[in-house]
């Protein structure tokens, strides 16, 4: 059990459940208080963009995962080296708010080209989020459909942009996200 959180005079106690899901922790976190009208579940899903030590290519960690509907907070981690993608937009969508927080940053919607290493963008969510290199990006999605989604990195990394390794080849820069 975590330690009391004031918000408005009101006390609301928070517990911290654990649960395995397809090989990584997904911790729920359910809340409550005299103030809140019911219990709201929050998820948290860690992601990381490490070089593979065979292919030396860029490789998302896990590629296929499971999350729960609901509120999900999103953790990347990017290890890969420097890169840039001129040309892109660049912005943020399908977050809360429509932003995303770079190594505890105050929150933004847009990242310059200059910085983008990888995006991490499920199409048919409008979910499309960028990730500078050597950098930690925070998120949080909401979730109300269940369903397999697949995502994929759109910065086209790689000798043949979107379809050329590691960009089209499956359990690299794309996979599937299983809502249930």
């Amino acid at each position: 059990m975590r330690d009391s959180e004031w918000f408005g005079g009101v006390a609301i106690i928070a517990a911290v459940v654990v649960v395995l899901v397809g090989g990584f922790a997904i911790a729920s976190e359910t809340s409550g208080g005299s103030s809140a009208p019911s219990s709201v579940a929050v998820s948290y899903l860690n992601l990381t963009i490490q070089i593979n030590q065979t292919t030396g290519w860029p490789q998302y960690s896990p590629a296929n995962f499971s999350v729960p509907s609901g509120e999900v907070h999103v953790k990347i981690v990017d290890q890969d080296i420097p890169a840039s993608w001129p040309g892109c937009a660049c912005n943020v969508t399908g977050t809360q708010g429509n932003v995303e927080s770079i190594n505890g940053s105050a929150p933004v919607s847009q990242v310059s080209w200059t910085a983008v290493a990888h995006t991490f963008t499920v199409a048919r969510l409008g979910i499309n989020v960028l990730s500078p290199a050597q950098s930690t990006v925070t998120f949080t999605i909401w979730l109300n459909q269940t369903g397999s989604y697949a995502w994929q990195c759109v910065d086209p990394c790689g000798a043949d942009g979107f379809t050329g390794a590691p960009m089209g080849v499956p359990g690299f820069m794309a996979g599937t996200m299983t809502v249930f």
